[in-house]
């Protein structure tokens, strides 16, 4: 399947993109120090305000609606620009995604975060359900990316899906942001493929047909982008649900659409089907052998309601919510992830991962890029 459009191959979605970051990487090793990850995400919150189809955080909106306290994220946003000097790589995070675990958006704190995460120097990208855009345009317009989870084209589609009937108050929301973006000095609307509003699609079999007028909603609501993907099944439900989502013929539907909206395409807006991640067929596979990934990345959380702990620290953001994937001792202070990162108990965790247990995984091209490439050097990367 043709994913993107030749012109557009260097965009944000291209998974590849994981190779400018080999000379990182390939400090992953057992019993030496490990590279701070170049991103962490950050979930503000455990609480939605819609009920979405297929939510990959189902399980803890059900087990936890806590939040970070603004107290640990303002302690966060400070600590990740000095997590950084290891010997073997002295640069340190270089980006913050804020999602969730729930709408980030309904954090009463989460624009202040914003705001001293940008002026600590850190790029910031947002995910979204943009029913609370027009809450926060000021701090949202610092951030390098917005990807607004729409995931529908029509009103119709959309209230089946997420059992809310706010479509065309997101898509003003949408419009609001984008103009607001348009403003001088606002880090959004600045040029390039991986800045700007993005038009979210979470691809599943109940809303095939609706792909070409969202795209071209997309563009009229001065989106950077159409960004689509297929939806996979939760981990909590992979023993319980269907095998898989999608069948072949589906695959062909969606080229189909995809090739419809291709001329929407110009300088300013582009269509990204990523379909990389997954089998011929749009379920989900795992081709490599160990998740190095859970080095690479980290999702910091609200704290269980039990506990007295500041935080929790999950390594996946598709297993949210699963205490297998866990730091169990570091959510006191924020310190402690530093203390965690790269030790005998994190390559515990690594040793104890079974893929078999795993959803579909946003980072199987990253952990094939580990093996074949850091790893076992198949592409001789020196000799370019």
């Amino acid at each position: 399947m043709n994913e993107w459009s030749p012109d557009k191959k260097w965009n944000p979605f291209n998974s590849y993109k994981l190779l400018a970051q080999v000379y990182r990487w390939r400090h992953i090793v057992r019993g030496r120090p490990v590279p701070q990850p170049a991103l962490v995400t950050i979930d503000p919150i455990n609480h939605c305000n819609l009920k979405c189809d297929w939510c990959n955080a189902g399980y803890l909106l059900k087990e936890n609606n806590g939040m970070l306290s603004r107290d640990t994220l303002m302690a966060l946003a400070d600590f990740l620009p000095v997590w950084q000097g290891s010997p073997n790589w002295p640069a340190g995070v270089e980006a913050v995604c804020i999602a969730g675990g729930g709408e980030p958006l309904l954090h009463p704190d989460i624009g202040a975060f914003i705001d001293r995460v940008v002026a600590n120097g850190i790029e910031v990208g947002v995910v979204t359900n943009g029913t609370q855009l027009e809450r926060h345009l000021e701090p949202l317009s610092k951030c390098t990316w917005v990807g607004v989870s729409v995931d529908a084209g029509t009103a119709l589609t959309y209230r089946r899906l997420k059992q809310m009937d706010c479509f065309e108050a997101v898509l003003g929301n949408i419009r609001q942001l984008t103009t607001y973006a348009a403003g001088p000095g606002c880090r959004l609307g600045m040029a390039g493929a991986g800045s700007g509003v993005s038009y979210k699609y979470l691809l599943t079999p109940e809303n095939m047909d609706d792909i070409v007028p969202a795209a071209r909603l997309a563009k009229e609501l001065g989106c950077a982008n159409f960004h689509l993907r297929p939806a996979g099944i939760a981990w909590d439900k992979l023993r319980s649900g269907p095998p898989n989502l999608f069948r072949n013929e589906e695959n062909i539907r969606l080229q189909a659409a995809l090739d419809l909206v291709r001329p929407l395409e110009d300088e300013t807006f582009g269509v990204y089907g990523i379909t990389h991640k997954f089998t011929g067929d749009l379920n989900p596979c795992h081709r490599f052998n160990h998740c190095h990934a859970i080095f690479m990345t980290c999702v910091v959380m609200p704290p269980r309601d039990e506990t007295r702990e500041r935080f929790r620290l999950g390594l996946c953001c598709d297993r949210r919510g699963d205490q297998r994937l866990e730091a169990f001792g570091v959510g006191g202070s924020v310190r402690e992830i530093a203390d965690f990162w790269g030790s005998d108990r994190h390559w515990d965790l690594f040793d104890a991962i079974d893929l078999s247990d795993c959803p579909r995984c946003t980072y199987q091209p990253h952990n094939q890029i580990m093996e074949s490439v850091i790893l076992e050097d198949r592409m001789t990367y020196k000799f370019i």
